[in-house]
């Protein structure tokens, strides 16, 4: 049987936050059973430029830094065909206003579950995308030839 995954976006109303969040993620990410590397960041600085933060460990490839981008474009509305909700996506752009920022991560619902109560102390609103059969594929396809925890 296939692990079903989340992909997961806990979104702040100040642009330090995320990142915050992020870094303690990572910390318990051992405990919460998530790939560090499946953790991504989007800035909405205060003049409405977005920035892209990704971390890589010393071993890994850039694959899930390239999820993480190709996730950006299709926040922006990017044209390109993508079997990931774009209910999800409009929430996720709606909610980047200048000055916020957006912690993603990928993750079983139970890990998904688990690392928002962590970090529950952070506020913050969560949307939680399922990803489907089409949106594993997706993921799969941006991580093609990576050994990553999926």
């Amino acid at each position: 049987m296939e692990t079903v995954l989340d992909l997961i976006a806990i979104a702040f109303g100040d642009e330090t936050i995320a990142g915050q969040a992020a870094a303690e993620l990572e910390r318990h990410s051992d405990d919460l059973a998530i790939d560090p590397d499946a953790i991504g960041i989007v800035i909405c600085e205060r003049d409405g430029s977005y920035q892209l933060l990704t971390k890589r460990r010393p071993s890994a490839t850039a694959a899930w830094s390239t999820f993480w981008g190709r996730l950006l474009e299709l926040i922006m509305g990017g044209s390109c065909e993508t079997q990931i909700d774009r209910e999800f996506l409009n929430d996720v752009k709606d909610i980047l206003a200048p000055g916020s920022s957006v912690l993603f991560f990928v993750g079983t619902p139970a890990q998904g579950q688990a690392a928002i109560d962590a970090l529950s102390h952070y506020g913050g609103k969560s949307l939680t995308c399922s990803l489907t059969e089409g949106g594993m594929a997706e993921l799969q396809e941006a991580l093609d030839g990576d050994q990553a925890q999926i």
